[in-house]
């Protein structure tokens, strides 16, 4: 594809799991039909966002605007300008590493607003100064080179009009116009403990929406969440825009969610709760699109005298017999939980497992099957 046909951006990804932020976006971009393409790059934290320039600048940025709100796992998004990928011990001092992506590619810039530069280092380049000299120095160098080309942009640290960001690692630089921050820090504000009801087995918000983003759900759509707890899934996704439904079998945490439910305004025409068993489900095949789960473990939760593999693989069953094809089933067990197998066969799917590390004691395998034809 011709490159003056596409448009270029570029995300940072979280470091607790790039490989699941990078899988976590490529399933929102699923849900919303839109021809995008992800690229990697020799930096696990980055990966570029090519668009085909079938909208205008406006509506393109309103969706990678849409997207990058909705991920959890990315840092920012930028209007990509360019990008110079090295190997490692190619650059052994400042100079040349500033001789590897000179000023000429410093693009047509807005020449009178105010900017300021921001650089990252993901990874130390080798042998090229000292960590803590290495933002600074690149930091200066962009800024000054701006300033040569463009002498009535003015600099402001504190509220500019324009932020140039520069991602640098040991495997390369990327060079772009910052154009969205995603939700991370205001989703991590609604932590489980500020809600009206808290249970100790409540999962973080961060991880309960990336959870919802990789069911690949669409806008209209049904989501069920059969082992739902104090509510968190639910409260994510129908503050998506999702159909969310519920099920617990626990009466005293059901009065729990319902307050947790209730006490969310953005979320209560888009929720329903159900008192009862994800045994015995009872949906019609279809009516339910997506499942997204993190069921009972641990010493705070009950399977109510279940072994957790034997209710989840009986849970399997029945998950079946209610999703259509191409449908996800997501959910998160203890990594020393070994079923991921089993389950396939009788859903009838692939798979793709990540592993996400809580504390000492726990690391969580989150488990995403697709259904087959």
């Amino acid at each position: 594809m011709n490159p003056k046909q596409l448009s270029e951006f570029f995300c940072f990804l979280s470091g607790e799991n790039p490989d699941l932020a990078r899988f976590e976006l490529e399933s929102i971009i699923l849900s919303q039909g839109k021809k995008i393409f992800l690229e990697a790059t020799n930096d696990t934290r980055i990966v570029n966002i090519r668009m085909q320039k079938t909208m205008k600048s406006v509506e393109e940025l309103y969706y990678i605007q849409n997207l990058i709100k909705r991920a959890t796992l990315v840092h920012c998004c930028c209007k990509a300008y360019f990008q110079v990928e090295y190997k490692d011990n190619q650059l052994n001092d400042f100079e040349r590493l500033v001789d590897s992506f000179k000023s000429d590619y410093i693009p047509k810039l807005n020449p009178s607003s105010s900017f300021c530069v921001r650089t990252r280092r993901i990874r130390n380049p080798e042998g090229i100064l000292k960590q803590s000299q290495i933002t600074q120095e690149i930091t200066n160098y962009f800024g000054s080179k701006i300033l040569e080309q463009y002498p009535s942009k003015k600099v402001n640290l504190k509220n500019p009009e324009e932020i140039y960001r520069v991602i640098v690692s040991k495997n390369g630089l990327w060079f772009g116009l910052h154009v969205f921050d995603s939700l991370r820090k205001i989703v991590r504000k609604r932590t489980a403990r500020n809600r009206p009801f808290f249970h100790p087995s409540s999962m973080n918000p961060i991880l309960q929406r990336t959870l919802v983003n990789l069911t690949a759900i669409k806008e209209g759509q049904w989501l069920l969440d059969p082992f739902c707890g104090t509510g968190g899934a639910l409260l994510e996704g129908s503050r998506l825009g999702f159909k969310c439904v519920g099920i617990e079998i626990d009466r005293r945490i059901v009065w729990g969610a319902i307050r947790n439910l209730k006490s969310d305004v953005e979320t209560k025409r888009l929720t329903n709760l159900i008192f009862g068993d994800a045994l015995h489900l009872g949906f019609k095949l279809g009516a339910i699109s997506a499942v997204v789960t993190d069921p009972p473990y641990g010493t705070a939760a009950s399977t109510q005298g279940y072994d957790l593999s034997d209710l989840l693989l009986r849970f399997f069953q029945e998950a079946k017999a209610i999703l259509p094809p191409q449908s996800r089933l997501v959910i998160s067990i203890p990594s020393t939980v070994d079923l991921e197998d089993r389950a396939a066969e009788i859903l009838n799917a692939s798979y793709r497992a990540f592993h996400q590390y809580v504390h000492r004691s726990l690391t969580r395998k989150i488990l995403v099957f697709t259904l087959l034809n």
